[in-house]
Formats: structure tokens, C-alpha cells, sequence
């Protein structure tokens, strides 16, 4: 048994003062009153000496960390990008996948699953997020264009396949297929998501009349208001932000959208629509000026974020989760509670895991980040399990 007292346990929608966090079995067994919870002799006491007590963060967009990348297709490189994460308060994660060859997608894919089985320590992993290769050229962001291309049935039906593995798929509705690729995610339950893509908003709408559902790092990579003739014509952006049968992800790492355009989202999409995201890849955990590749492109570490080596485009991010929650509190003006449901439970909505995870409430997987006022982890707690501990 682990109890946590002393601390300030976040909520959905508050934050709960003198309440103490019980764990047993792997799983939250009540959060009550300090004052009501008898601590037994062999129970782990863990005294948060008034640090945030907030459900695990579940990142459904990362690609990497620590120099290493989902695309290695290596159970050692997934080994060190969830123990990474896991000091970021990260949990739960999706590793990312970029277009590529068949034969190297698969081997990712094959290593994720590996990685699943073995339970590698550090976040867990909830399965596969697709990126690609079915995404505009012309929104191709750092992706490497050479590998994207049209859907084929006949090489994304056994990948979709193996049961339990692709949890969701960023694509771009306006390809030839992609209609048919979206009804294939949906009779597989999986995610179909809107991104990379120069979609016109009645486009979008058609895709999510088939069934998508949520966007891919919402103004990243994606078409928004243009003009044909005379007459002003919605993209992407103002399609999603429009719907209500969408939710959305951010890259809230302060670099990619400022200020302005988070808080609009929030506004336009309400907190239970919106998730933050890392985006993180290679570079996350790495000194400044450290150099590392997305696909074959070279990026370099620059300020805490990814940019190409001659600083004209970013090139992902080097973000954990606590800091996207920093951002949102500090920068984005909101509040403690939101933008910490922003970061675990609705992205736990997304994957329809929300009964287990994303809240801290009895019954649901003891996945617990304690950090400072300050947005410094100090213990990560997964399945009831200690996976970090600040020294």
C-alpha cells in the first residue's frame, strides 16, 4: 500500500486541499481527508510537503527522446524514450510512428508490440500512433516527403490488423482513399485523425460525417482560411475548431503556437475538447546545440525546441509533459485543474481508456505525478509502481 499525504490532489475540476491519495493493488482505492486515513505499519507513506498530487499524463504524440527514435524499430530505443517521459510525468504514451518503407514501418511496429509484451519500464505503452505516410506533400513539415504517398489497402490492412497495436492514424482526408482508409480505422475502433493536410473545411466535414474525429497538433501542418477568386474559403483549422464532434491536440511546449493562439483554441473547443501534447522527438533530454534527425532530416537543439540547422523551420519538439502543462498555466492563462485534465484525462478520452485512466479516482490505474508549484517532478508513479524519483 502507498498513501499520499500532504498534498494538493488535482481533480477534473478542482484541486482538493489536506486529501491523501491511497494505493493498492496497482489501483487508486480512495482519495480522502488526511485526518480519516488510518496509515498501517507496512504501508509506504509519502509525505508531498504540499506539492501538486495530479493523475499521470498521457502523452498521444511522441516520437522520441535522449538522441533515440521510435523509428529505430529497436525495444532498447523505446526502453530509454518511456524512462525518459517517465520524469516528465508522462505515464501513459503513444510512440509515434513517420512515414517511411513498408519494411521499416513494420519493423516499428514489431518493436512497439515487442516493447508492449516485455513491459520495459518507464511510461506505459498504450500502442502505435501513425503519423503518416498518408499526408499531404504539400504540408509535409518535417516529415520526409519522399515517403509519403496515397492509402493502399493492401499495405495499411495488416498493419491495422494486429489487433491492440495502431491506436490512431494522422492522415490527410483529401487523398485519393482516404475515405476508405478513415471507414477501416472505425470498424478496427481505432482513431482516425486529421493532420499534415491542405483539406478545404468542406473536406474536413466530409471526413468527419465518415468519422474522424480529432486533429493532428491543431495549426501545425495544416491549411487554414485562403481565398479562391474573390471569396474567402475555410481550411483545416477553421473546420476543426468549428466542429463540435472534434477534439483537438496542441504542441504546448511555448515554441510552435504562442500564447494567443492556445488560449483561442481553448476558448473555441472548450477545456473537455482540447489535449496537450509533446511532439517530442530525438532532441527532448538533450544539451542545447545537440543535433539529432527526424527521418533523414538533421535538426539541431535550439532554446528548448527543434529547429533545423540554418533556424528557418522547427523540426519537432524537445518537450516533456510537465512543461506543456507549465505552458498552459503560465502562459495560456489557464488554470491548474484544466490543464492538467487537458494532459491525462482527455487525452485518456481519445483512446477511449478513460475508465482507467486520466483521473484520480478509486478503481482507475494508480498512475500518479507528484510535482512542485515550481514544475518540478519529484516521483512518478505508474500502476501503483514507483518509476521515478527525484533524488
Amino acid at each position: 500500500m502507498i498513501i499520499i499525504t500532504n498534498g494538493k490532489i488535482i481533480t477534473p475540476r478542482d484541486v482538493l486541499e489536506n486529501h491523501c491519495v491511497v494505493i493498492e493493488n496497482g489501483v487508486i482505492k480512495q482519495i480522502v481527508p488526511d485526518a480519516q486515513v488510518p496509515k498501517p505499519d507496512d504501508a509506504r507513506v509519502i509525505d508531498a510537503g504540499g506539492a501538486f498530487v495530479s493523475p499521470g499524463f498521457v502523452d498521444i504524440h511522441v516520437h522520441g527522446a535522449v538522441g533515440r527514435d521510435t523509428m529505430e524499430g529497436s525495444v532498447e530505443a523505446l526502453a530509454e524514450i518511456t524512462k525518459f517521459h517517465a520524469s516528465g510525468g508522462t505515464t501513459a504514451l503513444t510512440p509515434s510512428l513517420i512515414g517511411d518503407t513498408r519494411e521499416r514501418m513494420t519493423a516499428a511496429l514489431d518493436a512497439i508490440q515487442q516493447a508492449m509484451d516485455q513491459k520495459i519500464g518507464g511510461a506505459r505503452i498504450l500502442g502505435a500512433h501513425m503519423e503518416g505516410p498518408y499526408v499531404n506533400r504539400k504540408q509535409a513539415g518535417a516529415l520526409p516527403e519522399h515517403f509519403i504517398r496515397d492509402p493502399n489497402p493492401e499495405e495499411y490492412l495488416p498493419w491495422l490488423d494486429r489487433e491492440g497495436l495502431v491506436t490512431h492514424m494522422t492522415l490527410a482526408p483529401e487523398l485519393p482513399g482516404a475515405m476508405e482508409l478513415i471507414d477501416a480505422l472505425m470498424e478496427r475502433e481505432m482513431v482516425p485523425c486529421g493532420g499534415h493536410t491542405s483539406a478545404t473545411g468542406d473536406e474536413i466535414e466530409a471526413a468527419v460525417d465518415r468519422g474522424l474525429c480529432h486533429a493532428t497538433h491543431l495549426f501545425s501542418a495544416m491549411s487554414a482560411v485562403t481565398k479562391i477568386g474573390p471569396i474567402r474559403v475555410a481550411g483545416a483549422v477553421e473546420a476543426f475548431l468549428a466542429d463540435d464532434r472534434t477534439m483537438v491536440e496542441v504542441i504546448a511546449d511555448g515554441k510552435h503556437l504562442p500564447p494567443l493562439m492556445l488560449r483561442m483554441t481553448v476558448n473555441a473547443k472548450g477545456v473537455d475538447n482540447v489535449c496537450i501534447i509533446t511532439d517530442a522527438t530525438a532532441g527532448a533530454g538533450l544539451p542545447e546545440g545537440a543535433e539529432y534527425t527526424v527521418g533523414a532530416t538533421r535538426a539541431v537543439v535550439h532554446d528548448g525546441v527543434g529547429v533545423l540547422p540554418n533556424n528557418t523551420a522547427l523540426a519537432g519538439s524537445a518537450a516533456t509533459m510537465m512543461r506543456v502543462v507549465r505552458t498552459m498555466v503560465e502562459k495560456a492563462g489557464v488554470s491548474m485543474s484544466d490543464a492538467v485534465r487537458m494532459a491525462s484525462l482527455n487525452p485518456a478520452r481519445v483512446l477511449s481508456l478513460a475508465g482507467r485512466k486520466g483521473s484520480l479516482e478509486p478503481n482507475k490505474d494508480a498512475d500518479v505525478v507528484i510535482f512542485t508549484p515550481t514544475f518540478e517532478v519529484q516521483t512518478t508513479i505508474i500502476g501503483g509502481r514507483i518509476e521515478f524519483q527525484r533524488a
